[in-house]
């Protein structure tokens, strides 16, 4: 890799091919675009500065999402620590879409959809997006990177750090807590 002998154009390019998918994990984490956008360039200092201690036995982007979830992970202790008050949630899903006031982010399944339709999907993800942020972090975080992302259970163990298994049962209990909330109240 060109970046370890210190050219920084290569490290630019990874910047560049990386930096939105970064960006969206870590905003659908945290749901707060300004935050996001200072954990993702904090994501590619660090990554930058730590470009020796990449040993290349994973993905670039397999590191660069590891270095994300921590940087999330450590902003959410500060928080913590300092007793903000709200909690910190995904963004909505999938990205794009019309956005309301609030920054979420909705996205009819048909184009031509109604009003009513819109509506009533736009309720949905609103709902959807209330339950996805009182998961646990660990749930949010696999869940993020599995379904948002669409890394391999391998690429998530290796992102957080623990075994595979260890990935699947968060999934599963994540996808189960999540189903049982929303019993009944999504379309």
């Amino acid at each position: 890799m060109r970046c370890l002998a210190g050219d920084r154009d290569a490290f630019g390019e990874i910047v560049l091919r990386w930096q939105d998918r970064i960006y969206g994990a870590v905003l659908r984490m945290v749901r707060d675009t300004e935050l996001a956008r200072d954990l993702a360039q904090e994501t590619f200092l660090r990554a930058f500065a730590k470009l020796s201690s990449f040993r290349g036995n994973a993905a670039v982007g397999t590191w660069l999402y590891s270095i994300a979830v921590n940087q999330v992970r450590s902003e959410m202790r500060r928080r913590a620590a300092q007793k903000y008050g709200s909690p910190l949630s995904l963004e909505a899903l999938g990205g794009g879409g019309e956005g309301d006031a609030d920054g979420a982010r909705y996205e009819p399944a048909d184009g031509a959809a109604s009003a009513a339709q819109r509506a009533a999907t736009k309720e949905d993800c609103a709902l959807l997006l209330d339950e996805l942020q009182r998961l646990d972090a660990e749930h949010r975080e696999v869940l993020v990177l599995r379904e948002f992302q669409g890394l391999s259970y391998d690429e998530i163990a290796a992102a957080l750090d623990v075994p595979v298994g260890t990935v699947r049962s968060r999934l599963h209990r994540a996808r189960g807590e999540l189903r049982e909330r929303l019993r009944g109240r999504v379309l």
